[in-house]
């Protein structure tokens, strides 16, 4: 008979199909990213600290070399012995298994805790807890009270993590009650579902993503064109109505039906391969920069464990920035640029990184002259943190906001449109449209995601490979970024200056 687990549980209520897929077809799965293994490690983590929170406790499965029977038959033994806190409990019923994180018995209640690393309790979660409420119920130890530990986005850090303020504990034994017939209903239509191993017909739909993005869209979704609907800027549900409908293609976007501007441009440029400029609102533009101009980009990390004394979870913290000093013409001056020494955010005697980074834009950036960045207001909202941080630096944070200016908005805006750049306005998709020659492909890192990981893992020590020769790599990709944005801007000049 197969045997459901949470996880699967949670992938056949989101689709029977990605549970099928999850048991008979894993080689339709892709190979885990680097993102992901990032966040099993956060995980891992995460379940370490909340034993902190009820400590002193036996976990179930250690040393039993992939053999859950050992893990099942020590949880019984041990709640029969009376052990005030199991971590990893273990539970068995035909065609159901659950390893609840912790286990713990109060004032003679038995309590079923779940670690969850969010910041509040989710749909998917109550789904998940009740899970494994049903088995333990079914295996002959149903808990008293049922909680959800999530993470307190209120916590600040300062000196070592303290978990019981890190985490808030939800009482949701209510909620999982009352799911419980649910639960085994779809328990038993599931067990059905993959005993008669047939591929079960759904189609696509907005469970594809949700509550997550399903690791098997580029399988499901194969039967769509390349620019699809659901490729169509902002739809806004417009998408879904063309679909159902049996209208797949952009191309196939009746005339005369009710698009946006940006959406008018995309569908023109499909069909048409047209291109769009308003020169007179790109001028316009152009002329609110007063030279020297300074491009500007922060990489920041944002770990659901704080990494720095006065942060907090999932707090954005810039280690790093680029700036290249053009003037009007966009001829490059001077690069300057700001990387935080990842032990820094360990040392209690080391300087803190981030103002070690406020004190260096002091000498980088003059006081005069435009600061450009890509999606500006990323980099402004991470200065107003640091102000708010750092209030003697207040004054000069707060003089550059008023600087800045967003090189997004002509894309964003429709003033300029390239059908090489499809729905998106994002950099790296109006790069490779304008100057197909440049690149970040010759990169050991090239994205902002897999050189916040790797950062990241430089501060917690679970970095392996020459700290050196990365540190070259973070530094090359960062001034990529604001090299890619001069790029941008003398393009744009040439537009508004062609005949």
């Amino acid at each position: 008979m197969p045997t459901l687990s949470k996880s699967r549980f949670v992938s056949g209520n989101q689709c029977e199909k990605k549970l099928y897929f999850d048991l008979y077809r894993r080689d339709l799965k892709p190979e885990i990213t680097e993102e992901q293994r990032a966040l099993f490690n956060t995980g891992h983590q995460f379940g370490e600290l909340a034993q902190q929170v009820f400590p002193d406790g036996i976990d179930a499965t250690q040393d039993m070399n992939g053999n859950w029977n050992i893990a099942i038959e020590r949880t019984k033994q041990w709640i029969y012995e009376g052990i005030k806190t199991i971590y990893e409990a273990t539970f068995s019923i035909p065609g159901g298994f659950a390893a609840l994180d912790i286990l713990h018995h109060e004032n003679g209640e038995s309590w079923a805790i779940e670690v969850k690393s969010s910041t509040s309790v989710k749909e998917y979660h109550l789904t998940d807890a009740s899970f494994q409420y049903f088995v333990m119920t079914e295996a002959g130890f149903p808990p008293d009270k049922v909680f959800l530990m999530h993470i307190n986005n209120k916590y600040v850090k300062q000196g070592a993590i303290d978990p019981t303020m890190l985490f808030h504990l939800e009482d949701i034994t209510a909620k999982v009650l009352a799911n419980q017939e649910f639960v085994r209903l779809k328990h038993a239509s599931l067990l059905q579902l993959l005993e008669a191993e047939v591929e079960p017909n759904v189609e696509i739909g907005k469970h594809c993503s949700s509550p997550f993005s399903c690791d098997y869209m580029h399988h499901c979704w194969a039967h769509l064109p390349e620019n699809n609907i659901f490729s169509l800027n902002n739809a806004r549900g417009k998408d879904w109505k063309f679909y159902e409908q049996g209208i797949y293609a952009i191309t196939d976007i009746p005339e005369g039906f009710r698009l946006n501007h940006r959406q008018e441009l995309q569908v023109n440029g499909i069909k048409n391969n047209a291109e769009y400029v308003d020169k007179l609102k790109i001028a316009d533009f152009l002329g609110l920069m007063e030279g020297p101009l300074y491009f500007f980009d922060f990489e920041t990390i944002n770990g659901a464990l704080p990494v720095l004394d006065g942060t907090s979870p999932f707090e954005q913290v810039p280690f790093q920035y680029s700036l290249h000093i053009t003037d009007n013409v966009g001829t490059i001056l001077e690069h300057r640029e700001f990387l935080a020494r990842p032990e820094d955010f360990s040392d209690p005697k080391a300087p803190n990184p981030r103002l070690q980074l406020i004190r260096q834009l002091r000498e980088d950036i003059g006081d005069q002259g435009s600061i450009i960045a890509y999606h500006a207001s990323f980099e402004k909202t991470r200065l107003k943190d640091l102000a708010k941080s750092f209030p003697d630096e207040r004054e000069f944070i707060e003089g550059l906001l008023p600087r800045f200016v967003d090189l997004l908005i002509p894309f964003k805006s429709g003033w300029y449109y390239k059908p090489e750049m499809g729905a998106s306005a994002s950099i790296k998709s109006v790069l490779p449209a304008i100057t197909p020659e440049f690149s970040y492909s010759d990169l050991e890192i090239g994205n902002g995601g897999l050189a916040s990981n790797t950062f990241l893992a430089m501060i917690q020590n679970t970095f392996e490979g020459d700290r050196q020769l990365t540190t070259n790599h973070l530094l090359a990709y960062c001034e990529r970024d604001t090299e890619g944005m001069v790029v941008i801007y003398r393009h744009l000049l040439e537009v508004i200056n062609e005949g």
